[in-house]
C-alpha cells in the first residue's frame, strides 16, 4: 500500500478531527523537552552558502544492451568547440536572455542581450560552452533605468532589456568566481559603488529576494544558430547517451557520482564508485566514453545490485571474474567481494538515475533476490514483489529503497530516490518505478530531449525549497458523513526580506493522494514536497510545482482598477466607500495611517495605496510596465478555511479565506481560483510603506498570521446558505498584534466587521479561538448562547530562553467573548477584575483551549489550558450560572520553571502547543478516565 506524504496525512488527520467528548475523570501525560525559541522562522531564514551544501550522490545507471547500437534520427550534437560560430542571425559573441520558456528571437527588436565579456558567471559559462543554456537567479549591475525618471544609483538588480555592456553574475558563483580577481568573489550590497565585486562575504548581496530574486535562461548565441538550423545526423543511441550524459556532467558541479552497466547476460557491476565529480571528472567522462553495446536488459537485476551497493554488502552480479570487472575502488574488499558503502554527509540525498530503451530481458532472478534484502517484508508491507515475471521486480526494489534505511550507522533515515528515463521508448514500469520511489519518469529520443531530460533531473535534485502551512479541507455540507475531495494548500518561500511569497494552490484528493488539475500525483512521497511537474488547479500555462509564484491564486488577483479592497477605518460596512483602500479615498487616510512621513523619496499615499491594490509602480517583473502586480505575502502558520455557500455536491460554490503576513485577509473563489475581496486590518495599513520598500530583514514581518476559524449556521442543514443562515469568522493576528477579529461574510460578497477586540490584559493574539455554547445568566449573551473561547495570548518576554521571575505583563488569562457582539462575559486572570481571579494564574496561554461538552447537552462543560510556564489548567463549567460562579479550576500538572527557585534552562519547560485529552478505559479498575497529554517545544 502506498504511504501517505506528511501533506496527506495532515489532511488525513484534518479530515478526522472530532469535537465531542463523552466521558469524564483526568490523567496526565507529558513529553519533556527543552524551552522552544518562540520565533520559529529563523530556521527559514537560515542561507548558508550553497558550495558548502552536502553534495547528492548520484548514481547513474545506462543502458549498454545491444539494441543501443540502434540508429537515430537526431540533431547533431551541440559542440562550440569544433564550430565557435554555427551561420545564423544570432550573434555567437552574445548572450541572449528570457524570462519565459520560449527561445529568444534574434533580430534587430530584441534586446535581451549581453556581451559575452559582460558575462561573469563562470559556472554558467562552463555550462554554456557545453550545452548552450544556463539558468539560475542572476542580476546586473546597472542603474534604475526607468523611462522619464531619476535612473537611480548603480547597483546588482534585475537585467534589463538594452544594457549590453553592464556586468552580469549569478548566485552560483558566490563565493568560487567574480570578475577574475582572486579575492573579489562576492556581488557587493551596495550602491553607487566603485566596484561591482567585494572580498568581504558579510557584505554580499542578499541573493533571492527583489531585485535579486529572479531566474533567467541564457542562450549563447551560436548554440541558437545551431539550435535555429539543425543539421540531421544519423547517432546509435549509445552515442546520443553518451555524448549527452558527458556534456552533462562537464557542465555541472557539487555532485558526488557513481556509474553502473548491464551485464551482457544477468545483472550489472558498479564500473566507478561513488567518486567527487569536481575532482575526477574526467575519471568519470572515460568511465561514459568506454561503455559498450552489447548484450541484454536485466533491468531489476541491476537495481537490485545497486542496493547492495548503497547498502555496502556483498556483490552478487558484479564478482571480479565476471565478464565486466568490478571498479576495485568501489570494493571494501575482494575476497570475499564486498561492496565499500559510500562515505555521505546525513543531510545528503541520494539517487538512482536508471536509463534504458528497452524492455527487461534476461531478468528474472530478482523476485527470489529482492526479499533477502534487509527489513524488505517491513519496509514494503509485503514479503514478495507485486508481480513475480520478468523485470516486475524493478518498482519494488526502487520502493524499497525509497523507504529503508540504507546505512543505520548514520543518523536518520538515509533514502535512495530512483529517477527513470525512457529513451525511444514509453514503458509503464518505467512510471511505476519513479512513483514508486518517489522519483520522476521522463521520456527522451534525441540530443535535445536527452540533454533536457538529465538537466532537469539535476535541477530537481539540487531545488526542494517550498514551505507549506496547514491545509484546509472543504467540508462536504451536503453529505456530513465525507469531505468534498478539494483541499487548498498555503505555502510561502522564507526570505530575508520584509515581504515573503506566499500563494494558495489547489489541489484534489483521489484515493488518498494529492493529485493535480491532470489527475497525476502532485507530491513527491519520498520529501512530501510538490513534484516539478505537478500543475495546480487555477493555474494557466504550464506546471507550477513546487514554485511559490507560480500558478495559483496569487496568479489570478484581479486588475488593481477593479480589486476590492478594504479596511475598518469606520462603521461595519467593509464594503462602504470610508472603508476602500483606493486613491479615490486617500483622503480617509493619514500619512501615519500607511506608514508614511512625507519624507522625500516616500511613495505619496495614492501610489502607495495604487501599489496595495496589485498596481506594479515599481516595476517588479522589469518589464518596464505598471501592469498588475501578481503579489501575495506569505500564510506562515495562519491555515486557511474553506466554507461551501451551496451550489451541489459535484460543483459546490465554495469561497476559501485566507490570510497573509502582508496583512491581507484573501477571499478566493474556490472554482476559479479568482480573489473576490480582500480585507487589511487599519492596525496593519501602517506596514505597507515598509512592505513597498521591501528591505532586507533580520526578523520576519508580521500581518494577518493566526489561524481562521470559520462558524456556520446552516439551520435547516441544506447545504446552502440562505434564510437565518450565517457565516462568520474570527480570527487573532499572533505575531502581527492583539487583537481578535470577526467578519460577518454570510454575503460573500459584502464582508461586514462583526467586531473586533482587544484589551489591557491580552498579548499578542496566539490562541485560535474556539466556539462553543455556553448557558451563562447574564444580559446581551445571543440567543444560540454561542460564545468565543481565547487563551490570554502571548508576552514577548519570553522570545529569550531564561524564565522570568516577574509574573508576565499580559496573556495570563481565559477570555469568553459573545459569538455575535464580541463583549466579554467571562474572564480569569490573576487581578481582582477576574471573575474568576487565581492569583497563581502569572504565565501567558498563547495556546488553543481545549473545550469539551460532558454530558452531551450542546454546551461546554470542561476546560483544559497550558501556559509558557511549563503548567496544565483544569477547568469546570457550571451552565446555568451567572459569569462569577459560572467556572472554577486550577493547576493539575506543573512540569515547567514555574514554581521552581532560578530554574535551569533544562527546566524551563514552555508549552506552545495545547493539552489533548483521549479518553482511556483501565480494564483492571473497570473505569474510564481522560488522559491529557501534552508536549513541550
Amino acid at each position: 500500500m502506498r504511504q501517505l506524504t506528511r501533506i496527506e496525512d495532515k489532511i488525513m488527520k484534518i479530515s478526522k478531527t472530532k469535537t465531542t467528548w463523552t466521558s469524564i475523570g483526568c490523567a496526565v501525560a507529558l513529553l519533556a523537552g527543552v524551552p522552544a525559541i518562540a520565533d520559529d522562522t529563523e530556521l527559514l531564514l537560515l542561507n548558508p552558502d550553497p558550495s558548502q551544501n552536502p553534495k547528492p550522490n548520484v548514481m547513474f545507471i545506462l543502458d549498454t544492451s545491444g539494441s543501443m547500437t540502434t540508429l537515430e534520427s537526431t540533431n547533431e550534437p551541440y559542440d562550440s568547440v569544433v564550430n565557435p560560430s554555427y551561420p545564423g542571425a544570432c550573434d555567437a559573441g552574445r548572450i541572449y536572455w528570457t524570462e519565459v520558456d520560449v527561445l529568444p528571437v534574434c533580430d534587430a527588436t530584441n534586446l535581451n542581450w549581453v556581451l559575452k565579456t559582460s558575462f561573469h558567471c563562470e559556472f554558467a559559462q562552463k555550462q554554456i560552452a557545453g550545452i548552450g543554456s544556463f539558468t539560475n537567479t542572476m542580476v546586473q549591475f546597472r542603474d534604475g533605468g526607468k523611462a522619464g525618471n531619476d535612473p537611480g544609483p548603480f547597483r546588482w538588480q534585475y537585467i534589463a532589456p538594452g544594457y549590453h555592456t553592464q556586468p552580469v553574475e549569478c548566485q552560483a558563483d558566490s563565493g568560487a568566481h567574480g570578475d577574475g580577481r582572486p579575492t573579489f568573489l562576492w556581488a557587493d550590497n551596495g550602491t553607487n559603488l566603485p566596484d561591482p565585486w567585494i572580498d568581504d562575504p558579510s557584505q554580499e548581496l542578499s541573493w533571492g529576494s527583489a531585485p535579486r530574486n529572479l531566474g533567467y535562461t541564457f542562450y549563447d548565441g551560436n548554440y541558437l544558430n545551431w539550435k535555429n538550423s539543425p543539421i540531421s545526423v544519423n547517432l546509435s543511441r549509445s552515442e546520443i547517451m553518451k555524448v549527452v550524459t558527458k556534456k552533462v556532467l562537464s557542465s555541472v558541479n557539487n555532485l558526488n557520482v557513481g556509474l553502473m552497466r548491464f551485464n551482457n547476460m544477468d545483472g550489472g557491476p558498479v564500473i566507478l564508485g561513488m567518486t567527487d565529480l569536481d575532482d575526477n571528472r574526467q575519471d568519470v567522462l572515460d568511465a561514459i566514453e568506454g561503455l559498450p553495446a552489447d548484450g541484454r536488459t536485466p533491468l531489476s537485476e541491476t537495481l537490485y545490485e545497486s542496493a547492495l551497493y548503497w547498502r555496502g554488502m556483498p556483490a552478487h552480479y558484479g564478482e571480479l571474474i565476471s565478464e565486466t570487472p568490478t571498479d576495485p575502488g568501489a570494493l571494501a574488499s575482494t575476497s570475499p567481494e564486498v561492496y565499500d558503502q559510500p562515505e555521505w554527509d546525513v543531510c545528503a540525498k541520494n539517487y538512482n538515475v536508471l536509463l534504458t530503451d528497452g524492455e527487461p530481458v534476461d531478468d528474472e532472478e530478482t523476485p527470489a533476490l529482492a526479499p533477502t534484502l534487509p527489513n524488505f517484508a517491513t519496509a514494503l508491507g509485503r514479503s514478495s514483489c507485486t508481480f513475480n515475471v520478468m523485470g516486475d521486480c524493478l518498482d519494488d526494489v526502487a520502493e524499497y529503497l525509497s523507504f529503508e534505511d540504507i546505512d543505520l550507522n548514520t543518523t536518520g533515515d538515509q533514502l535512495v530516490t530512483t529517477h527513470t528515463i525512457g529513451f525511444t521508448i514509453d514503458l509503464p514500469i518505467l512510471a511505476d518505478t519513479a512513483l514508486a520511489s518517489g522519483g520522476q519518469y521522463f521520456l527522451a529520443d534525441d540530443v535535445e530531449s536527452l540533454t533536457r531530460t538529465l538537466l532537469a533531473i539535476i535541477a530537481n535534485i539540487n531545488d526542494k525549497s517550498l514551505s507549506f502551512s496547514a491545509p484546509a479541507v472543504s467540508v462536504n455540507t451536503f453529505n456530513r458523513t465525507q469531505n468534498l475531495n478539494d483541499v487548498y494548500m498555503t505555502m510561502f518561500g522564507a526570505k530575508a526580506k520584509a515581504h515573503w511569497p506566499g500563494n494558495l494552490k489547489k489541489y484534489k484528493i483521489t484515493n488518498r493522494v494529492i493529485s493535480d488539475v491532470n489527475g497525476l500525483a502532485a507530491v513527491d512521497p519520498a520529501t512530501g514536497f510538490f513534484l516539478d511537474t505537478a500543475k495546480s488547479y487555477w493555474t494557466v500555462g504550464g506546471a507550477d510545482g513546487n514554485d511559490v509564484r507560480l500558478g495559483g491564486a496569487a496568479k489570478q488577483l484581479p486588475d488593481p482598477a477593479v480589486r476590492n479592497v478594504y479596511t475598518n477605518n469606520s462603521g461595519t460596512d467593509l464594503t462602504s466607500t470610508n472603508n476602500q483602500v483606493t486613491p479615490s479615498n486617500a483622503g480617509a487616510f493619514t500619512l501615519a495611517d500607511l506608514g508614511l512621513t512625507g519624507a522625500v523619496g516616500e511613495p505619496s499615499k495614492d501610489d502607495l495605496i495604487r501599489w496595495a491594490r496589485g498596481e506594479d509602480l515599481l516595476d517588479e517583473d522589469n518589464n518596464f510596465a505598471t501592469n498588475i502586480r501578481y503579489v501575495m505575502g506569505d500564510p506562515l502558520h495562519s491555515q486557511p478555511a474553506a466554507v461551501v455557500y451551496g451550489g451541489t455536491q459535484s460543483n459546490p460554490d465554495v469561497v476559501v479565506f485566507t490570510a497573509t503576513n502582508d496583512g491581507y485577509m484573501h477571499a478566493i473563489n474556490g472554482t476559479t481560483g479568482a480573489e473576490l475581496w480582500s480585507f487589511i486590518p487599519k492596525e496593519l495599513l501602517s506596514n505597507l510603506n515598509r512592505l513597498y520598500f521591501n528591505p532586507n530583514s533580520k526578523y520576519k514581518q508580521y500581518g494577518i498570521d493566526g489561524n481562521i476559524v470559520p462558524v456556520v449556521k446552516d439551520e435547516n442543514k441544506n447545504g446552502i446558505v440562505d434564510g437565518n443562515d450565517f457565516v462568520y469568522l474570527i480570527f487573532g493576528m499572533r505575531r502581527g498584534g492583539n487583537n481578535f477579529y470577526a467578519l460577518d461574510v454570510t454575503n460573500k460578497n459584502s464582508p461586514q466587521l462583526l467586531w473586533n477586540v482587544s484589551s489591557p490584559e491580552m498579548g499578542e493574539s496566539w490562541s485560535t479561538p474556539v466556539v462553543s455554547r455556553m448557558n451563562i445568566v447574564t444580559g446581551g449573551l445571543n440567543s444560540d448562547k454561542a460564545v468565543v473561547i481565547i487563551g490570554g495570548g502571548y508576552d514577548t518576554v519570553h522570545d529569550t530562553n531564561a524564565l522570568s521571575s516577574t509574573p508576565d505583563g499580559v496573556g495570563a488569562g481565559i477570555h469568553i467573548l459573545d459569538l455575535v457582539s464580541g463583549a466579554e462575559l467571562w474572564r480569569t486572570g490573576p487581578d481582582s477584575g477576574a471573575d474568576l481571579q487565581l492569583t497563581g494564574m502569572t504565565r501567558a496561554m498563547p495556546n488553543r483551549i481545549r473545550v469539551i461538552d460532558l454530558s452531551g447537552d450542546g454546551f461546554a462543560d470542561r476546560m483544559y489550558a497550558s501556559d509558557l510556564g511549563g503548567q496544565v489548567w483544569r477547568f469546570d463549567i457550571y451552565n446555568g450560572q451567572a459569569p462569577s460562579t459560572l467556572i472554577t479550576g486550577g493547576i493539575i500538572a506543573q512540569l515547567g520553571g514555574e514554581g521552581i527557585s532560578n530554574p535551569t534552562l533544562a527546566e524551563t519547560r514552555r508549552f506552545y502547543s495545547s493539552p489533548d485529552p483521549s479518553i482511556f478505559t483501565d480494564d483492571l479498575q473497570e473505569k474510564r478516565y481522560i488522559a491529557v497529554s501534552i508536549g513541550t517545544g
